[in-house]
């Protein structure tokens, strides 16, 4: 007896067999390919990362140290432009925002209600002198640029007389046009304490308050001029020198930048009168240097042994396999573009003078006693070497943004062409699953016809047998 379904089932698998493997064969292919130049890519971007990284904003390669004798009191840091230099500074004051409570009245709660209308006013800033304007506009602008209002019967949004303390701190804090002040209630040994703080702080952050209601209790009690001064608002002070003596440094942060050409220094403690003032020392970070060049080398023999694992030629002999992208030409090109540049000079400096060498196996080496040699005799800037325009670092970054810029790079089109590729094999397979369908179906009639047949054949022979 034929059976059907399994004559069916192999010659509609032998009718699409041929087709479906090319197929199948081609998807595995491609996605090996996708794979090894998604796997370059990724080298590429890393390096890229560490390239905008040397060159961003207030970044260097030659790298900077400044090392405070006490860090408890002073930290720094220094960047490619610091001169190396020892500096003696003594630490006299730190910054401090300015900070005053008040003492609400006796029984009074946050939830206790101020005043239904009346006027608060704040102010953050010291006195201006209408002498110093040009007109009565100029200043009343000045004035009002320091300074709001908290109008208490429009802060009472509900319209019912009933504004609590904890209201009217909500209502200071979201003010639109708060410059700098915020509120706060503390209780205190079962009193309620208001605190106001500058946001900022600097001698020129001092907080003024003024109220207006018909209540004289809160209005004393919203007097600036009867608050508890927390703390006063002050400029951090240091002395490059001696206490009092030496070149006076005040700022209104407790963090100085640039006051020291290329170094910039945050004060954490004061010295006490007559102390030897701290030792912060500038200088070349060789081991800083030496990490980021090193790093530069890493990610550079990273993406060339990527590119090595999958465009190898092979050796059937020895079992090597062929890789993927042995014939590929993008491969090959960032390989040669980005030796190319090392291999260049700048400003007529070779990259040998500067510990970069490749042996003979293509592999890219740093040697920090060249470079410390070089910099420790050279009059060149180094900086501009790595960095400045159209040398080291930027052509190396000219030539990756080629093969891996997000939207127009040779891997990235590379990739797209792929998926279009894989979409038009999937789209044959599904075209091979509808033939073999259709294959199936007219052989499994066939052979049901030809089983009918055989069985009714069959029949009749059992019949003659009986006579």
């Amino acid at each position: 007896m034929v059976d059907a379904v399994s004559m069916a089932t192999q010659l509609a698998n032998w009718e699409v067999y041929s087709a479906e493997t090319r197929v199948q064969t081609q998807l595995q292919t491609l996605s090996a390919k996708r794979s090894a130049l998604s796997s370059i890519n990724s080298q590429l971007s890393s390096f890229n990362t560490l390239l905008d990284d040397l060159t961003g904003y207030n970044k260097s390669v030659v790298k900077n140290s400044a090392d405070s004798s006490n860090e408890e009191l002073l930290t720094a840091q220094a960047d490619a432009g610091a001169q190396s230099a020892n500096y003696q500074i003594f630490v006299e004051q730190l910054a401090q925002r300015h900070q005053l409570s008040t003492q609400l009245p006796a029984g009074t709660t946050q939830d206790s209600f101020v005043p239904g209308s009346g006027v608060i006013s704040l102010q953050l800033g010291g006195d201006l002198d209408r002498a110093d304007f040009d007109s009565d506009e100029e200043y009343e602008s000045a004035v009002a640029e320091m300074s709001f209002e908290i109008d208490l019967a429009l802060a009472d949004t509900e319209g019912n007389g009933e504004l609590s303390y904890l209201d009217l701190v909500t209502a200071i804090n979201n003010d639109p046009a708060n410059i700098g002040i915020s509120a706060s209630l503390v209780q205190t040994a079962g009193d309620i304490q208001l605190l106001f703080s500058s946001d900022e702080p600097g001698a020129e952050n001092q907080i003024r308050i003024s109220s207006s209601s018909s209540n004289a209790v809160f209005d004393s009690a919203f007097d600036s001029s009867n608050m508890n001064e927390l703390l006063k608002n002050q400029d951090a002070i240091a002395w490059l020198g001696a206490e009092n003596t030496g070149l006076k440094l005040q700022n209104a942060s407790n963090e100085f930048e640039d006051v020291i050409s290329g170094v910039d220094f945050t004060l954490h403690q004061t010295h006490s009168s007559g102390d030897t003032p701290l030792t912060l020392q500038v200088g070349a970070d060789q081991k800083g240097t030496n990490e980021a060049l090193s790093e530069l080398v890493t990610k550079y023999n990273a993406i060339m042994s990527e590119i090595e694992k999958y465009s190898a030629t092979g050796n059937s002999e020895e079992g090597e396999s062929r890789g993927v992208l042995a014939s590929d030409s993008t491969t090959r090109s960032i390989k040669n573009s980005l030796r190319a540049v090392f291999q260049q000079s700048f400003d007529g400096v070779t990259t040998t003078e500067l510990g970069f060498e490749f042996d003979r196996n293509g592999t890219l080496s740093f040697d920090s006693d060249t470079f410390a040699e070089f910099q420790s005799t050279s009059t060149v800037d180094i900086e501009e070497l790595f960095r400045g325009e159209d040398m080291l670092l930027s052509q190396l970054q000219s030539k990756i943004d080629v093969y891996n810029d997000y939207s127009t790079g040779t891997i990235k089109s590379q990739i797209d062409s792929i998926d279009a590729q894989k979409t038009r094999a999937n789209d044959k397979l599904d075209s091979l699953d509808r033939k073999y369908e259709m294959y199936y179906s007219r052989y499994l009639k066939q052979y049901s016809q030809l089983s009918t047949m055989q069985s009714e054949m069959d029949n009749i022979t059992s019949m003659f047998a009986q006579y």
